[in-house]
């Protein structure tokens, strides 16, 4: 659980979050913030107490932090509520999981199990987190490119339509099928 809790602390800084860790019980919840988003991470040792004690946790932290909360103004509208576990489980607790998130009250919800690496807790977190990068894509030749996809959808017009000496009106009977 610490190894986590580092990690999630790491990857929120990377992000530009500032964070800090507060005592809950059991529990290390990291408080995080930035000029727009706010909120805290609860890793929770097994799926059972993730489901068992979200609420409590979420409420605890809220009524504790409710003079912060007052100050934060327009932020206050982005407060998340992020439980995690690096436990997995079967379909039915992954389904009582995904529901925590759908619940609308007082905070934003995220809601992640079976984490077991960086690249896990980043995939958790990629609702709060700024976008990771650009996709780049491998450089091809165009008329390649056109080629094949020509080649799937109308194999037999791809000579045709790739010719700049054929026109468009000898192209279409290729396409419906009649030659």
């Amino acid at each position: 659980m610490t190894n986590l809790n580092s990690t999630v602390q790491v990857v929120l800084q990377e992000a530009g979050y500032r964070t800090w860790l507060v005592t809950l019980d059991s529990l290390v919840p990291i408080c995080f913030e930035d000029e727009a988003v706010m909120g805290f991470v609860c890793i929770f040792d097994d799926m059972a107490s993730l489901i068992n004690r979200w609420r409590a946790v979420e409420t605890e932290l809220l009524i504790r932090h409710a003079g912060f909360l007052r100050e934060a103004g327009e932020k206050a509208w982005n407060v998340y509520s992020i439980f995690l576990c690096s436990v997995g489980s079967d379909e039915t607790k992954q389904r009582q999981i995904r529901s925590i998130e759908e619940d609308l009250e007082r905070t934003r919800k995220i809601t992640a199990c079976g984490l077991v690496g960086r690249e896990d807790v980043v995939s958790a977190l990629l609702p709060i987190l700024p976008l990771q990068s650009r996709p780049i894509m491998e450089r091809e030749n165009v008329v390649d490119r056109l080629r094949k996809r020509i080649d799937t959808i109308a194999p037999v017009a791809t000579a045709a339509i790739l010719d700049l000496n054929t026109s468009p009106a000898a192209v279409v009977p290729l396409l419906q099928g009649k030659t």
